[in-house]
């Protein structure tokens, strides 16, 4: 941009000379000079391409009629910035001077400006990628064309751009002949480049072809609904990258353990703890399906088969109104389409365990998919190792299965039925000489699921979704410590439905409406010590023997709640800001059969709670440009009880729901169109937390009291490769601090779950000729433990007890273990086979899992975790 400055002052010429003996008088300017004329200049090319900016001071001599006589520099600025300048000043046309009331020559310093200006940008670009449906296989050729004419054909690698395209809406349709063709509508902004990736399949082969309906589309039309759920921070990862990560040993969900914000589990729990909240918080939803847990016991597999299971979304906190009954984190798994043309299938074979699965077309527009595993791990360590593993880690029992129906009843509309199982075992004995040192714990989970299934999409993008559920629970846990025994079990009968519609009501609004209906009915036993199982926070340490004090309680509950539920996604700012309110309505009851515990002379008394939790959430993304983004958002977060603490002798019937707050700030950079960098601090705040009542005498039905309060803050850290030439990875980090307190008088203390720094760093990459490599890399702070500073000896039961110190106020050594996996894949004649070896702890260091302390406490020892563990398989795919 040039600019110009007028010099305040100007030097009049005298009009005439004067007459010997006549008085001087000098001229008086009674109108100074007006530009009516500018010319700007041209910026000399060899100056703009240097960046150089300079000012160029000259002085006009301005006629009579207003038009330049002589131009010349009197404060240069350069040959090239003089001279530009010059020629544009010389066509500069002037309302000219007066002096003393008429129109005369007069001479002014002018000073012209040259800025170098960047320009306002009125056009955007978009460029893609085209890819078969499901996989990275990319379609050369294919015409792009837009609703102007303009068309391009895509490279060998998929590839097409666009340049200099106006901005705002683009209709898009792609073609080939052997494809089937796509439209969609993409925005393009002025100044940036829109990446899109579009997935297609292959046209029906003839045969194929002639059994379709004869009303069947020839053109796919792409209504992409805003997604107005999009969470300010998760991870996705599909399932064809999840199972080529080391560590999980081609299971697809064991991914969830390599997120961040998740804090690394110890060896054969199986627990996923997120952000500071207790492994029972966060939620496990499976298509809309709630289960009670992700992994089975022991934490090797999933619940579900890999080769069902399409993508795993971890949100660890600030999800949105249509999820809750949870404190902490929520993780959705979205199931694979089933093949509409043919059927497919894996068989799979390896150290853990033996699994099948198949899905495909059945007849017409129905198609099926099923699964089933079975572990035999207890047979096969023999095999794998040489160490008495069962010794540290307890050997889990287990399997699961699925079986899923489904009805095309149009373009893109469907109804389906479907079914889940699993059950989990797992013993541990310790032996010992003396009955008293003995001891064993068996622990069982079996679940179930039936649940239909309606999804229909409108061409306008509209989404309907009805998913009613039924579901069966069955719990227990059986251990024995010397002669005082532990049983609790827990038998419930659960019956949901989610119900969900997403439409675009304005082209800047986005509204997503639903119903969220759960109800449970429950029947519980426990019986034994009062202490055992042990609660977060109880001052104890491993090992340690379980009061004596016994009692015995039955009861049952019912309790449910149907929280309708609204948010909307308010475009604002051309689609770079998107504010999204939502509010989730949620009254809630409980109903327990005997609030006192059980008497012959006393008839039974229920208890009945009920409340309105009113859960309000707000997220804010803000995104200046495609490469760089900012996030906020809030939201309040309610859970019921569990049935477990609702005993009227080891619990409390009238315990009321917990709550808890969730704050997140998050910033995610695409540095790259594959590399992305995204980093989030968060803080998480719990009352009303269920704890054991402090009272040393307890009144009945008080043995635990909603008076915890809990706290969590950090931040995680990820850096992300997306799939490129055959390599992905990516390299997440956590500080994070968790504390609770169990009375709001109390100090804060660590909580039983906190790690302070949890650091992955994972990588695979295809080398070629069907070779495929895969490594990772953890690092976690230890578990905090309440030490013993001492002992002393109890002469009625005959055993040592400890004396405790401050609770939570050491640690477990720190954990770290490098895990690496190689793979062939084969072609056998139409199918593919491929050998893996997955092998655990590579370096077999010896990772502590638990202190553990001799009869006298005298002496401590680490329990160590899984040593070096190779798991070899084979997985045949048709």
């Amino acid at each position: 941009m040039l600019a110009l400055l007028c010099a305040p002052h100007a030097l009049a010429q005298q009009a005439a000379a004067p007459s010997v003996g006549d008085e001087v008088r000098r001229p008086k300017l009674t109108k100074p000079p007006r530009l009516t004329k500018f010319v700007e200049a041209p910026y000399p090319d060899s100056e703009k391409s240097a960046g150089k900016q300079a000012s160029v001071v000259l002085q006009i001599a301005i006629s009579a009629t207003g038009t330049v006589d002589r131009a010349e520099v009197i404060q240069s600025a350069g040959p090239a910035f003089d001279q530009a300048a010059l020629e544009a000043v010389r066509a500069f046309l002037f309302d000219p001077a007066e002096l003393d009331g008429k129109p005369a020559p007069i001479r002014i310093q002018y000073r012209y400006e040259f800025v170098l200006k960047e320009a306002v940008p009125t056009t955007g670009e978009l460029e893609g990628v085209v890819k078969k449906r499901g996989s990275t296989e990319p379609f050369a050729g294919v015409t792009v064309a837009l609703e102007d004419g303009q068309s391009v054909q895509t490279d060998e690698a998929g590839r097409f751009a666009f340049k200099d395209l106006a901005s705002g809406p683009h209709t898009v349709t792609l073609s080939r002949s052997d494809l089937k063709g796509l439209q969609t509508q993409e925005t393009v902004v002025a100044g940036e480049k829109l990446q899109a990736t579009y997935e297609v399949d292959l046209a029906p082969a003839p045969a194929e072809a002639a059994a379709e309906s004869e009303d069947a589309d020839d053109l796919e039309i792409v209504v992409v609904l805003p997604t107005l759920t999009k969470q300010v921070v998760s991870v996705k990862v599909e399932a064809d990258q999840a199972r080529r990560v080391a560590g999980t040993q081609g299971d697809v969900l064991k991914i969830v353990e390599n997120m961040p914000g998740v804090a690394r589990a110890s060896a054969g729990s199986g627990q996923v703890v997120v952000w500071g909240a207790s492994p029972e918080d966060t939620r496990v939803y499976v298509d809309d399906v709630r289960v009670p847990l992700l992994y089975h016991f022991g934490g090797l597999r999933s619940v579900m088969h890999t080769d069902l299971v399409q993508s795993v979304e971890l949100i660890p906190g600030g999800y949105g109104a249509s999820y809750g009954r949870g404190l902490g984190g929520l993780i959705t798994v979205s199931l694979r389409e089933p093949d509409a043309k043919r059927l497919h299938g894996t068989v799979q074979l390896d150290v853990l365990d033996a699994s099948a699965a198949a899905h495909g077309k059945l007849a017409g527009e129905w198609t099926v998919t099923a699964s089933a595993r079975k572990s035999h791990l207890h047979r096969s360590l023999d095999i794998a190792t040489d160490e008495d593993v069962g010794e540290f880690f307890p050997i889990p029992h287990y399997y699961d299965g699925s079986l899923r129906v489904r009805r095309q009843l149009g373009e893109k509309r469907y109804a389906e039925v479907g079914g889940l199982l699993s059950s989990d075992r797992v013993t541990r004995t310790v032996g010992s000489s003396d009955p008293a040192e003995r001891k064993s714990e068996t622990k069982e989970l079996g679940w179930g699921r039936v649940y239909g299934r309606y999804v229909a999409t409108g061409k306008d993008g509209t989404e309907v979704r009805v998913t009613p559920w039924f579901g069966l629970d069955r719990s227990s846990l059986v251990a024995s410590f010397g002669g005082t025994p532990t049983e609790l079990s827990v038998k419930s009968r659960s019956y949901g439905v989610r119900m969900v519609y997403a439409s675009r009501v304005t082209q800047a609004l986005t509204a997503n409406v639903g119903l969220d209906l759960e109800v449970q009915s429950s029947d519980a036993h426990r019986a034994g010590s009062v202490s055992t199982p042990p609660r977060e926070g109880d001052a104890r340490t491993f090992g340690q023997p379980p009061a004596s004090e016994i009692n015995s309680s039955n009861w049952k509950t019912l309790s449910g709640s149907v929280a309708p539920y609204v948010e909307g996604d308010f475009s604002l700012l051309g689609g770079r800001l998107h504010v999204v309110p939502g509010l989730r309505v949620e009254p809630y009851f409980i109903s327990i059969d005997n609030r006192q515990p059980e008497s012959p002379d006393v008839p039974a008394t229920g208890a009945y709670v009920s409340d309105l939790a009113i859960q309000p959430r707000v997220s804010i993304r803000y995104a200046p440009s495609q490469r760089a983004s900012f996030k906020l958002a809030w939201g309040r977060y309610f859970q019921a009880p569990l049935v477990e603490d609702q005993s009227p002798v080891f619990g409390n019937p009238l315990l009321g729901t917990s709550d808890a707050s969730h704050y997140l700030a998050s910033t995610a950079v695409n540095i790259t169109e594959k590399l992305s960098a995204e980093t989030t601090a968060f803080y998480s705040r719990s009352d009303s937390l269920s704890v054991r009542n402090p009272a040393a005498a307890p009144l009945l039905g008080q043995a635990l009291v909603g008076v915890g309060e809990g706290r969590a803050f950090g931040a995680q850290f990820l850096i992300r490769r997306q799939l490129d030439h055959g390599f992905f990875g990516w390299v997440a980090y956590t500080l994070m601090r968790a504390e609770r307190r169990d009375d709001p008088s109390q100090a804060w203390r660590l909580f039983d779950f906190d790690q302070t720094h949890v650091f992955t760093a994972l990588a695979s990459y295809e080398l070629g000729r069907g070779f495929d490599v895969g490594v990772r890399f953890r690092y976690a702070t230890g578990y905090p433990r309440t030490p013993v500073i001492g002992a002393y000896y109890d002469s009625r039961r005959n055993l040592y007890e400890p004396v405790l110190g401050a609770k939570n106020s050491i640690r477990i050594p720190d954990f770290a273990q490098l895990d690496v996996r190689v793979s062939k894949t084969l072609k056998i004649g139409g199918t593919k086979g491929e050998v893996y070896a997955d092998v655990q702890n590579v370096t077999n260091r010896h990772n502590a899992e638990e202190f553990a302390y001799n009869q006298t406490y005298g002496e401590r020892r680490n329990i160590r975790g899984l040593p070096f563990l190779p798991v070899v398989g084979l997985r045949w795919e048709f």
